[in-house]
């Protein structure tokens, strides 16, 4: 990460001043909901990968995430991210520890990927962005892709 480098270095500002200059690269919707509105503490429901090959289309590779938002009001989430390039995610449950415990899996494991952390995004190129998430779990996930849009499916 660039502007979210652990717990004690976040640069918040600089952050939201570069998301500003990507909002346009967005869907009216998508940039709305980044402007506004974050995934933090929200419930990491669904992952899927699709693959949407037919030999014709470059980078055929779909994620979708559906996420509760904790905000109240908030509602769930789609997040998906077309034509991706890059898939990392590293997920392994037994990282996911209490701080005065570090032998103790966080809810004996029943909350799996568990909770959004935070993300950012950041561009690679004209055409190109990186999205970062960290989950609670200690998860993190890295999506190279060309767009990313979000959209509420439930209240």
């Amino acid at each position: 990460m660039k502007y979210f480098i652990d717990d004690d270095h976040w640069d918040v500002m600089g952050y939201a001043k570069a998301l500003k200059k990507l909002l346009p690269r967005f869907n009216k919707e998508t940039a709305n909901f980044l402007k506004h509105n974050s995934f933090h503490d929200g419930k990491v429901v669904s992952l899927t990968v699709l693959n949407k090959e037919n030999g014709k289309t470059k980078d055929p590779t779909t994620i979708k995430i559906v996420v509760e938002q904790y905000e109240e009001g908030g509602g769930i989430y789609e997040i998906q991210w077309i034509n991706v390039r890059k898939f990392l995610m590293d997920y392994e449950i037994t990282r996911n520890v209490y701080g005065n415990n570090p032998n103790k899996i966080v809810f004996g494991g029943r909350k799996g990927l568990d909770d959004w952390g935070y993300d950012e995004i950041v561009p690679l190129s004209k055409k190109k962005l990186q999205h970062e998430i960290f989950l609670f779990s200690q998860t993190k996930i890295i999506i190279h892709c060309s767009t990313i849009k979000i959209r509420k499916i439930k209240s």
